[in-house]
């Protein structure tokens, strides 16, 4: 069965035909505003999340079974799950459309994608439009770097086509969608739902003019997306038709030679090379997927004088680095596999997750897209930020523990009521505990997860500290065995290590998920580079990676000021380490950190008078890690950055004598 093109001229009467259009809401959040198109799958339309501050839009997919037995209802829920999560896993990459919500509703399937504003690539090829050699290797680069990602997650997309591809406004990148994983539950016959056999079969999915002979058998490999992606590329670079693409009359294959002779133009030998590979007719001769593909690419560009262009961007609006970073942001670069591994553990029942890092490393803006995540998910969230309490609440734990209780029954819209569960002679905990449970917990069908940001403010109050982190590694281990716990989810954010005497089995730090964010690689930051629409050369970027260790505050800093001409990357460099430039109050701030404990100070005094690594007393280092002014090398540390090296070794040159005496 092949799935035939989306077309325009849908109603909204086939989404659900005993509803009226004003009354097309799904899932009671899915506000369906207009079709997109349909085909042999179902239909796709334009939806806004009625659950989300202004109402962002989505892409929902109706998927069209028709199978009325039990039976084969619960065969092809069980297939739509398994394919939901493929979708779920892959939108973890930021050129896939995330997957935010699959469901059932009155026998019809669904799933709720992100919507990407952009145009597709049909729109840029095809008639009298054709790709420039330099936008072909640009297209040809952009997308095998996507699609590499895909098959390294095991998924075969099986429908590479200009359709499928999205040249997406904001940055110009192009994003894959419409994945044949999908298709495969979608176009399956409701007789081959009724053979247990028949389950796990594959079907023959694509259009034919991108499908390989191995496809076309139902027999479709990695090499199969190389192959369509190689036929779109002759057509976009030759203006071809399908049917005008010359085939060799000996090979019956198609070939660049032959292709551009007919156009009356010139290709690179060794992009022709690489593109003929793509479209042998014997998959057993192409390249076995998009990463090898990809591999040859990268030493054609290495070896030759052949360039990336892309099409202008558009105009962009460049965003302070302060603070944390807007979900939706172009500025936020994800560090695989940390994001899918939060939202996926934070789906998990009665799960904790630890996130950790020095300051303006990210902590935030993680937890932010994992409560976002979150409500996508149908579920609730609270997000508490303990510098929002008055100080006087740290001096009893009484009084912490109604503010805490207070502030989350705000946050879900509810009356506190506390006076109706504060009551009795049983202690704080107790009356805490008995809160969440009875009401908070109790007050909505779907789990509750709780983001505590800057848990670090507690740690200064010993007398609150032991008690309220024990209470949240009890109510963790209740989890286990509680049913009504399951629905409680909690992520704890902090910089500092943990150095409050903690009970070993009362302490939330040592169980759940612990994730620790890492600096930026030299590949991430060259993405961010692009985002803020430098040109740089390789050796740029590599010195902007010495300079900051990948910090994300650092790196984004730099950006920000060059992209908006405040300086020049001579004006970086030379005035990095010193007060005068963009780094002196995140300079001060750290020497700051360092005058508050004199052996740290002592200690790091010494680390950059050497040249080399030292092995420094384990709390020392840790502590020094937690406020990010090392890396570790082994069971030794260095400095982090030379940023930080330069600017304390001329620091403490000039005030050895005054460290002396102190």
């Amino acid at each position: 069965m092949i799935v035939k093109d989306v077309t325009e001229n849908l109603s909204l009467n086939r989404l659900q035909p005993h509803m009226s259009n004003a009354e097309a809401i799904l899932a009671g959040r899915y506000q369906i505003v207009k079709p997109l198109g349909g085909g042999g799958f179902g239909c796709t339309f334009l939806a806004r999340d009625l659950q989300l501050p202004n109402k962002p839009a989505c892409v929902v997919k109706q998927l069209k079974l028709q199978v009325h037995n039990p039976k084969e209802l619960a065969i092809a829920k069980r297939l739509f799950d398994s394919e939901a999560k493929t979708l779920h896993e892959l939108g973890n990459h930021d050129q896939i459309p995330r997957l935010f919500a699959h469901f059932e509703q009155n026998g019809e399937f669904y799933l709720v994608q992100e919507f990407i504003e952009g145009q597709t690539l049909d729109r840029e090829i095809g008639g009298d439009r054709k790709w420039s050699q330099k936008e072909l290797v640009s297209a040809l680069w952009d997308i095998l770097q996507v699609l590499a990602f895909v098959h390294g997650s095991q998924v075969i997309h099986r429908d590479i086509k200009p359709a499928n591809l999205i040249r997406r406004d904001r940055d110009r990148k192009i994003v894959l969608i419409d994945f044949g994983a999908v298709k495969a539950l979608s176009t399956d016959s409701p007789e081959s739902l009724k053979e247990e056999i028949n389950e796990t079969r594959t079907v023959v999915i694509g259009s034919l003019v991108y499908m390989p002979n191995e496809q076309l058998a139902g027999q479709p490999k990695f090499c199969s997306d190389i192959y369509a992606l190689g036929i779109m590329c002759l057509r976009a670079f030759t203006g071809l038709s399908f049917k005008e693409l010359p085939k060799d009359k000996q090979t019956n294959e198609y070939s660049c030679a032959l292709a551009v002779a007919k156009a009356n133009i010139q290709m690179n030998g060794r992009l022709a090379t690489i593109i003929d590979k793509m479209v042998r007719y014997d998959y057993r001769q192409r390249f076995k997927d998009a990463r090898e593909a990809l591999q040859a690419l990268e030493k054609l560009l290495n070896i030759t004088d052949v360039s990336i262009a892309s099409p202008p961007p558009l105009p962009f609006q460049l965003e302070e680095p302060q603070g944390q970073i807007e979900v939706g942001s172009r500025f936020y670069i994800q560090r695989p596999p940390i994001e899918k591994d939060c939202c996926e553990t934070m789906l998990r029942s009665g799960s904790l997750i630890r996130i950790k890092a020095p300051r303006q490393m990210g902590k935030s803006s993680l937890l932010s897209r994992t409560l976002a995540f979150a409500k996508y998910k149908g579920y609730h969230v609270a997000h508490l930020y303990f510098q929002q309490a008055d100080s006087a609440i740290f001096d009893d734990l009484d009084l912490f523990l109604q503010w805490f209780c207070g502030s989350i029954a705000s946050e879900l819209d509810l009356d506190d009521n506390l006076e109706k569960y504060w009551q009795g002679v049983l202690g704080s905990k107790n009356k805490c505990t008995k809160y969440f449970q009875r009401y908070l917990l109790t007050a909505k069908e779907t789990p509750l997860v709780l983001g505590l940001d800057e848990v670090d403010l507690i740690f200064q109050y010993p007398k609150i500290a032991s008690d309220f982190f024990g209470l949240l590694r009890a109510w963790h281990e209740k989890a286990k065995n509680e049913e009504i716990w399951k629905k409680l989810r909690l992520v704890i954010v902090h910089s500092k290590e943990v150095y409050i005497p903690l009970n070993i089995n009362q302490s939330p730090f040592n169980v759940g998920l612990p994730l620790e964010l890492p600096e930026l690689t030299l590949s991430q930051i060259a993405d961010l580079v692009q985002r803020h629409q430098l040109t740089w050369q390789p050796d740029q970027v590599e010195q902007l990676m010495r300079l900051t260790g990948g910090h994300p505050y650092l790196v984004r800093q730099a950006l920000y000021q060059i992209a908006r001409g405040r300086m020049n990357w001579e004006n970086l460099l030379q005035l990095a380490p010193t007060e005068e430039g963009i780094y002196g109050d995140h300079l001060r701030r750290q020497l700051g950190n360092l005058r508050e404990d004199p052996e740290l100070l002592e200690a790091y005094s010494d680390l950059v008078a050497s040249d080399r690594p030292l092995q420094l007393d384990s709390q020392l280092a840790f502590k020094l890690r937690s406020i990010g002014l090392v890396k570790f090398v082994g069971n030794q540390v260095t400095p982090m950055c030379d940023l930080y090296f330069e600017y304390f070794r001329q620091y403490f040159q000039q005030n050895f004598r005054q460290i002396t005496v102190t």
